[in-house]
């Protein structure tokens, strides 16, 4: 249940079927193939303010959507822009890799992560480890290293702005300075040997 081949994959180019940019459905199918593991999706008017998505395991029995779908559910605000709603939902998809301690399993924990992500601090809990290792490990499959080094010196430059690149691969410009980051290859080590 390796996170490295799910980003294996997603630099080559049969991930990419022919399109530029790669497909969350793409994704979202080969993290089920390599997990076992079924993953819905739902929008829903969650408090943008607050969060932009849910992951909700399987291991959830009690939540409603866990019984209507039978399965893990991964929720986005209703409102998110295309290329908002698919970095969330990559990101949330990116909780199949974790281990259970790493999920929010109370309301508690769940209000206790949202003031951690509230805070000016880095968080200590388990599910906000696991939350920014989510956010690394989706944005690590949405642009192939190869293009990854062509944007980055296309970017020092001043050749392409972080919107062009986020235009390019789909994503939130919010998230196009930790891609271009000079800690990212030592990011990227990290969590493919998770």
């Amino acid at each position: 249940m390796s996170y490295r081949k799910l980003y294996e994959f997603a630099q080559t180019p049969e991930a990419y079927d022919g399109k530029q940019y790669l497909s969350r459905n793409a994704l979202r199918d080969k993290a089920q193939e390599l997990t076992g593991k079924t993953v819905k999706h739902a929008r829903m008017g969650v408090d943008v303010l607050k969060v932009r998505g849910l992951w909700i395991s399987m291991s959830n029995q009690k939540h409603h959507l866990v019984q209507q779908f039978g399965c893990n559910v991964i929720v986005t605000q209703r409102e998110l822009n295309r290329c908002w709603e698919r970095f969330v939902f990559v990101k949330e998809l990116m909780h199949l890799f974790d281990s259970q301690d790493g999920h929010t399993q109370t309301s508690e924990q769940f209000e206790h992560l949202l003031g951690e992500f509230s805070s000016l601090e880095v968080g200590e809990s388990a599910q906000w480890q696991s939350d920014a290792r989510a956010v690394w490990r989706a944005l690590a499959l949405f642009c192939t290293e190869d293009n990854r080094k062509v944007f980055a010196a296309q970017r020092r430059a001043v050749m392409i702005s972080d919107y062009d690149i986020a235009l390019r691969l789909k994503i939130p410009e919010f998230h196009v300075p930790k891609l271009m980051s000079t800690n990212y290859l030592r990011v990227l080590e990290t969590i493919l040997d998770d």
